[in-house]
């Protein structure tokens, strides 16, 4: 059964981009792994780290890995494999601001954007928060969704 990450992984034309290994076209596969991965056993040797951003920045390939990321939000994941993924998502958008690939990315979590919202409410709160905070043009929705969701911050702070 065809599912939207796995349609949207296959659009893209992974040997095109770059990648901070200095290979290419391996980046799709290690995003099917890890999606479909349900324990941190199966999710080994598929890291996105060093791959799509490192600490000299973002790669190519970041922007369409976030697209399938996105999508990828939508199903039923592993705790493991959500958590490692929005670990990827922060890292990325936050090293999009000072980065050209900012108006590739920000758009692509823009389109999943209640995921996030979701996310910030029902997961990991604080990283969603980050993200939307980068990422989201309606100010006062953010706002909102903060403000509500302030006594979940509060309890992870003590």
């Amino acid at each position: 059964m065809a599912t939207p990450w796995m349609i949207e992984l296959k659009r893209v034309d992974w040997d095109a981009y770059d990648c901070y290994c200095g290979g290419r076209g391996h980046v799709g596969d290690y995003l099917a792994q890890l999606i479909q991965a349900r324990s941190e056993a199966e999710m080994a040797g598929a890291s996105l780290e060093g791959h799509v951003e490192d600490e000299a920045g973002l790669a190519p390939v970041a922007a369409p890995a976030v697209g399938v990321i996105m999508a990828a939000f939508q199903e039923d994941l592993a705790p493991v494999v959500r958590q490692d993924l929005m670990l990827t998502l922060w890292r990325v958008v936050l090293g999009a601001s000072e980065e050209p690939l900012a108006d590739e990315v920000y758009p692509k979590v823009r389109d999943g954007i209640w995921a996030l919202y979701k996310e910030a409410a029902q997961g990991d709160t604080e990283s969603a928060l980050e993200i939307l905070e980068y990422v989201e043009r309606d100010t006062g929705r953010f706002a909102a969704f903060k403000k509500a969701l302030q006594s979940r911050l509060d309890k992870r702070a003590r």
